[in-house]
């Protein structure tokens, strides 16, 4: 039904395996990060920069691991970088037996680098399987549900395991987790055997840079549904941690139900059109962010974005990929990777800062920030006016 064709069918649904025990065990904590940096006195600005410092580290993570899955091959890249993001996490954990936040805030920088670097591999795994616009919109939608079933269960799980068992057991459940899973590498095929030198090639590219260069702001925007949102929530609404694992449970089932459906309608759709419109989801859930303060309001302003995100998503990973060079598809999407990852630790930066000044007012801190996805929009709109034509 939604695998196919020759000894790929396989691959691919190991591959949404292995996405779901990843994300799974990395999003038991990462929600979390920013506000326990913050509980341990690291001040809301600083946890700003630092969200700036993991982006900058998952940026290079990224464009490492498309390099390296161009060198030694995506299955062995994704390989090596995930038993050492395992092994970073349960660090993690141990490292908050030490006080104060140097430590922990370190081992998660590092920790990031490796996470990022296994995505990469991974995002350009499945871009090997798919040929055209219409099978790749498939291929990464039917990625993302099984990353976000992951995410689904993931901050859930984290959430009810923080609160019983305290942060540091949570760390290193999630460590032990994502190393266990590691042994379903085993049996996975190679997608690609064209291995290339270890060059910079792809951020040399200036045509490459300057076509993804308008979804910069988007992910800027995009952002805010994480650090924001997590210390919003907790902070300014007072909702407890396991309220906060349901909304991303919300989330993460909403493209596990939908996403492939979506994807489908989506394979011969206009993408530039619906990457506006999937903002236009975005902007709407966020408003309601502000709007409806309880818990319901907030069920629904996550189901909003979550249409959004199940639009923008597959079709952002699909012109990207379509804009690479297959025998460099890993460094380009590597490339791909470094800029959203840039733009998601600028938007956690604005989005602390915006917090700063408006925290207490949820309509003015939303509204304010919903100006950012409007300027996006027209961003995307006109830099992707060549892509469309074509």
């Amino acid at each position: 039904m939604i695998l196919n064709r020759q000894g790929i069918n396989s691959n691919l649904f190991r591959i949404l395996l292995i996405g779901t025990f990843r994300t799974f065990s990395i999003s038991m904590v990462s929600p979390y990060i920013g506000l326990l940096l913050y509980t341990k006195g690291m001040p809301l600005i600083l946890v700003g920069v630092y969200y700036v410092a993991l982006a900058a580290s998952g940026a290079l993570g990224q464009l490492f691991g498309g390099m390296m899955s161009d060198r030694r091959g995506r299955r062995s890249t994704m390989v090596y970088a995930q038993l050492s993001n395992g092994i970073a996490l349960f660090a993690m954990g141990l490292s908050l037996l030490v006080p104060g936040y140097l430590l922990v805030s370190g081992l998660g920088i590092i920790q990031t680098l490796f996470g990022s670097a296994t995505f990469s591999a991974y995002n350009t795994y499945v871009g090997d399987i798919g040929r055209e616009q219409s099978e790749l919109i498939k291929n990464y939608g039917l990625m993302r549900i099984g990353v976000n079933l992951g995410w689904a269960l993931g901050p859930l799980f984290g959430g009810v395991a923080i609160g019983f068992l305290g942060y540091t057991n949570a760390f290193v459940l999630a460590g032990i987790t994502i190393l266990c899973s590691s042994t379903l590498f085993w049996g996975l095929k190679e997608s690609s055997h064209a291995f290339s030198g270890f060059d910079l090639s792809a951020i040399k590219d200036t045509t490459f840079i300057k076509k993804i260069s308008p979804f910069f702001l988007s992910y800027v925007f995009l952002a805010q549904f994480g650090l924001t949102l997590t210390i919003y929530e907790t902070t300014s609404l007072g909702m407890p941690l396991t309220y906060l694992g349901v909304l991303y449970f919300v989330n993460g089932a909403g493209v596990v139900l939908l996403q492939y459906h979506i994807a489908r309608f989506l394979s011969k759709k206009d993408p530039v059109k619906w990457l506006r419109i999937g903002l236009g989801f975005y902007i709407t859930g966020f408003l309601l962010l502000g709007l409806l303060r309880s818990y319901a309001g907030g069920i629904i302003a996550i189901a909003v974005v979550t249409i959004g995100e199940n639009i923008f998503s597959p079709l952002a990973m699909t012109i990207a990929n379509l804009l690479s060079r297959p025998e460099k598809r890993g460094s380009y999407l590597g490339a791909f990777g470094m800029l959203t990852s840039s733009a998601r630790s600028t938007g956690s930066f604005v989005g602390s800062t915006v917090m700063s000044f408006l925290l207490l007012n949820p309509v003015g801190l939303w509204a304010s920030l919903d100006s950012l996805g409007i300027i996006a929009i027209i961003t995307l709109s006109a830099g992707l006016k060549s892509i469309k034509k074509s």
